[in-house]
């Protein structure tokens, strides 16, 4: 087993490793033979070397009885070395698998240790060793401005490291610190890394790499108990499945759907393409992809098939403020509620989040029915209110009237505005040479002329240059050609209200 310097790729590594005994070893000597002093004679010890003494270039520590000292520490200077089992000091070495010694035999402090070849004591790698020489084991260690992970044996750990539930890449084998923030790496969703495992670093994703975010104490983002696990990176929404991978494109965010929601719509939100991922918010986006044909498509319920979009096929989305798409809820009661409003205006959604346009038909759970008008195109598709003249559907064209305030704005008016009466928000006139007709509307009777006015004045009204009509304390009734009054007129009796065309009908539940 050899080791090296390391001195360039690897963060909080110390300078060369150094030292020397020099001549801080000593050897001491005693006098021998009779000789007076200290007060009398007598026989001194036979000379004994104490201390450090070289024999044949290998350093030793005899002690004070001569013996040389053995499985030991001892100092010089500031500097620690060790004796073996047979007195030599070490040189380059492990000692009791949690020091080491260098090629001058000091111990080695606040210092990285590489080990180049297998096969030795310690498996190929890096180490490290504290201030007081010890081997930093089974745990991490901040080092400089780096956080690293050791093994039980002390090896710096390298690549992916799974610890529980936290998810870490430690990058190759002359790095071995946690990374932080963005990395986009190798990931093969059929063959995921293991424990030790390196993955080239990549600069933009494939189909066989993918985004990650380590957070500052280097465990990735990560869903643990959900589809997906949300994340806010600078102001900006991610999602991230249960392997730390950044969600693309269209993906199921949520775990359940809003309540109303027939589709399972409400769980998806939009993330952009391979390298972006950020959450659409706030925003219009004309896509040609749709949760139906995504990954997780099984979230998705097949309800219409003529409603529900395909790949390919190119649609308006609008994306709330929490990424959700807007979309018809089932629960909504009113036009307002069936409708998403955007920078002031109105717009008509399907179940599927699909933007629409024309004359849509809505009936809400409790039998009422809405009409309203969205857009004179595909580009626009913002509600119509107000009288609308001219307005043309399937062909059929007419004058149509929609409300322009209250939870009703937008929904085509079924009474009377400005004199004129409307059915679903069509205009409703007598039949051309009619004159006059008898229209019941919510459940009100009214007498119409060829323009749609409603009659009100209390006098008799003819039909073709007949008598037929009169009205009288607001009553219709039925004359004869001398005006006599034949008998009030009942709802059976009320003309056929015109047929309003429809583009779309929704039937909520």
């Amino acid at each position: 087993m050899t080791m090296k310097k390391y001195n360039r790729l690897l963060p909080a590594l110390g300078a060369a490793l150094l030292f020397t005994l020099g001549s801080a070893f000593s050897a001491q000597a005693a006098d021998i033979g009779w000789g007076g002093g200290g007060g009398g004679w007598g026989f001194k010890n036979p000379r004994v070397d104490i201390g450090w003494v070289s024999e044949d270039g290998v350093w030793r520590y005899k002690d004070s009885s001569g013996n040389y000292v053995t499985n030991a520490w001892k100092a010089s200077g500031d500097s620690l070395f060790y004796l073996g089992s047979d007195g030599k000091m070490a040189v380059s070495q492990w000692i009791d698998d949690e020091s080491y010694v260098n090629e001058n035999g000091a111990m080695v402090k606040n210092s990285w240790i590489h080990v180049t070849e297998t096969g030795g004591q310690k498996p190929a790698g890096w180490y490290y060793v504290d201030s007081k020489g010890k081997l930093e084991k089974d745990g991490w260690e901040t080092l400089g401005n780096y956080k690293y992970s050791f093994d039980s044996e002390g090896k710096m750990r390298t690549g992916w490291f799974f610890d529980g539930d936290d998810i870490y890449y430690l990058g190759g084998e002359d790095q071995g610190y946690a990374k932080t923030g963005w990395q986009c790496l190798d990931f093969d969703e059929e063959d995921k890394p293991e424990d030790g495992d390196i993955s080239e670093s990549r600069s933009s994703a494939s189909d066989s790499s993918k985004w990650f975010y380590f957070q500052s104490n280097g465990k990735a983002k990560r869903a643990k108990d959900k589809t997906y696990a949300a994340e806010t990176i600078n102001d900006k929404k991610y999602y991230f499945d249960e392997d730390g991978v950044m969600a693309q494109v269209g993906s199921a965010g949520e775990e359940e759907a809003e309540a109303g929601d027939t589709t399972g719509i409400s769980r998806f939100v939009y993330l952009g393409g391979d390298n972006d991922g950020t959450m659409a918010r706030d925003t219009w986006l004309e896509l040609t992809d749709h949760p139906a044909s995504s990954e997780d498509k099984d979230a998705i319920t097949e309800g219409d098939s003529d409603e529900m979009p395909e790949d390919g096929d190119s649609n308006w989305y609008y994306f709330e403020s929490d990424g959700t798409p807007a979309y018809l809820n089932a629960k909504a009661s009113t036009m307002s509620r069936a409708t998403a409003k955007i920078g002031g205006n109105s717009y008509f959604f399907n179940p599927y989040g699909v933007r629409q346009t024309g004359m849509i038909r809505i009936v809400n759970a409790s039998g009422e029915e809405m009409v309203g008008y969205f857009g004179t195109s595909d580009s626009d598709g913002k509600m119509v209110t107000g009288k609308k003249s001219g307005l043309s559907v399937d062909g059929d064209t007419g004058t149509y009237y929609f409300s322009d305030s209250g939870s009703d704005k937008g929904a085509g008016l079924s009474g009377t505005k400005d004199g004129y009466l409307y059915y679903q928000g069509r205009l409703v006139e007598a039949e051309d040479g009619s004159d006059f007709q008898v229209f019941e509307v919510k459940n009100k009777l009214y007498l119409v002329n060829e323009s749609g006015k409603v009659q009100t004045d209390s006098k008799n009204y003819k039909v073709d240059g007949n008598y037929m009509y009169k009205i009288s304390g607001g009553t219709i009734y039925y004359i004869d050609d001398d005006k006599n009054v034949e008998g009030k007129v009942e709802a059976s009796d009320a003309s056929t209200l015109p047929e309003v065309i429809f583009d779309k009908e929704y039937v909520l539940n």
